[in-house]
């Protein structure tokens, strides 16, 4: 789907799009991309704060602009750089978990359990990913339909 031109269009990447209702993300008009506006730059603005002069990651506003770490729930920081991290702590701020342990504070790329939960979608074993899979490479199954022969993000049925 291409849903960056505010629309919903399958079967296409954003760049691709040639739909009218794309916007220009520097002067907010139809018709064009920002890299083709003849009109003059606006300022960027942080997508935190909406005020000029800074990028988000660098918002001195950091601290009234909502959680960013899964792992405490703190602004400034994320999970994988979070000071109070504890591998299986106890996080209870919106209950994301590490994909191959299930544990909290961490990421599946993070976890201390190294690679033995990992799970292959070409095999079904576990101990790998299916980049890594010495099997034959099996059919794509589409997680959203079900159907081999494309994965979801190119699935008619969206």
């Amino acid at each position: 789907m291409c849903g960056f031109f505010n629309t919903t269009t399958v079967g296409h990447q954003a760049k691709d799009c040639t739909k009218s209702e794309s916007v220009c993300y520097n002067c907010n008009q139809e018709g064009h991309l920002s890299k083709d506006c003849t009109e003059p730059r606006a300022e960027k603005t942080c997508y935190k704060c909406n005020q000029p002069g800074h990028l988000s990651r660098d918002c001195p506003d950091a601290e009234t602009s909502g959680p960013a770490c899964y792992n405490c729930g703190k602004s400034g920081h994320i999970s994988r750089n979070c000071p109070e991290s504890s591998y299986g702590g106890n996080y209870s701020s919106g209950g994301k978990s590490c994909y191959s342990c299930g544990g909290y504070g961490h990421m599946s790329r993070d976890c201390p359990s190294g690679q033995s939960n990992q799970k292959c979608y070409n095999c079904g074993n576990f101990g790998h990913i299916s980049r890594e899979c010495t099997q034959p490479q099996q059919d794509k199954v589409c997680y959203k339909c079900q159907e081999s022969g494309h994965i979801s993000r190119d699935c008619p049925q969206a």
